[in-house]
């Protein structure tokens, strides 16, 4: 179970669908590149998502991304 503290305590109906697609990717375990080359994108404006959401969410780390993710069924496996 989750302590008070490691729970993200923003909303993420605040993200947008890019922020909540490279959080997603992130948390299945994509490097920064990966999700560069799969949404055609910089790697720069892929860790500006990453960053832009993680305050958002106040998430400190991969790890509270995973959790995230996780409690809200986003983990499913994405179509080839």
């Amino acid at each position: 179970m989750l302590s008070p503290r490691s729970t993200p305590q923003g909303d993420p109906g605040n993200l947008s669908e890019r922020e909540r697609s490279v959080i997603r990717l992130v948390a299945l375990g994509y490097s920064n590149k990966e999700i560069s080359s799969r949404l055609n994108l910089s790697i720069k404006t892929i860790e500006t998502y990453r960053t832009r959401a993680s305050e958002k969410l106040e998430f400190r780390s991969r790890a509270a991304i995973v959790r995230f993710a996780h409690s809200n069924g986003w983990l499913a496996e994405l179509p080839i």
